[in-house]
């Protein structure tokens, strides 16, 4: 039994140990390192991330080869910092890596701020709409709470108790349907805000980023 449970913590630490690697055993052997670099690179991953497949390769004792691994993350900078990958970045709420050069930054940011837009508006309709099905959960089990109470066998204090109970929950139901109201209201308000914006991104984008489709 012990050494079932051995095998089985080991079989699932070095699984747990592959999936850290920043490049498998297999990508070592091959060597590509121009295309590691390249793939790292339009992942928004620092140049600092060849520090890791210096480690990873070295434990099956290969050497990558700085040069070629630059070299092709250079390639792959220019295919991050493009202004529609800004942008659908910002679409997304992923933050932007600092890897862009100046020369590709300014319009890369002016793009994922244009994104970020989309996300803030469609965010604001997304919270409304959870904060309504929150309220009708709420009601809802209100109701099945104040269904259980029955006060006609009960008497004097303990009557009185009852009834109070039940007029406290249907004031509850009554506070939630208001605020379940109010949060319709606003939400058709956000999701007019949201339509408005995605036209005018879409406008603007069409105009400023090359490839971009909605």
């Amino acid at each position: 039994m012990r050494q079932c449970l051995t095998a089985f913590l080991l079989v699932l630490a070095a699984g747990l140990l592959a999936g850290c690697e920043t490049v498998s055993k297999e990508q070592c052997v091959a060597g590509d390192w121009s295309e590691i670099g390249r793939a790292h690179a339009a992942q928004g991953y620092p140049s600092s991330r060849f520090d890791d497949v210096i480690k990873d390769c070295g434990r099956h004792g290969i050497t990558p080869d700085p040069q070629a691994y630059m070299s092709g993350w250079d390639q792959g900078v220019q295919l991050y910092c493009t202004p529609l990958n800004g942008f659908n970045l910002g679409r997304q709420n992923t933050s932007l890596s600092p890897i862009c050069p100046p020369n590709l930054a300014g319009e890369a940011e002016r793009a994922h701020r244009l994104g970020k837009r989309i996300w803030t508006t469609r965010d604001k309709v997304t919270q409304l709409e959870r904060r309504i099905d929150d309220r009708q959960r709420e009601i809802d089990r209100l109701r099945s709470e104040l269904d259980r109470i029955d006060c006609r066998e009960k008497k004097g204090d303990e009557r009185v108790a009852c009834r109070d109970r039940q007029n406290d929950l249907r004031q509850r139901v009554q506070d939630a349907r208001f605020e379940m109201q109010d949060a319709r209201f606003e939400l058709n308000d956000r999701r007019r805000d949201y339509e408005l914006t995605l036209a005018q991104v879409d406008e603007e984008a069409r105009r400023t980023i090359p490839g971009y489709q909605q």
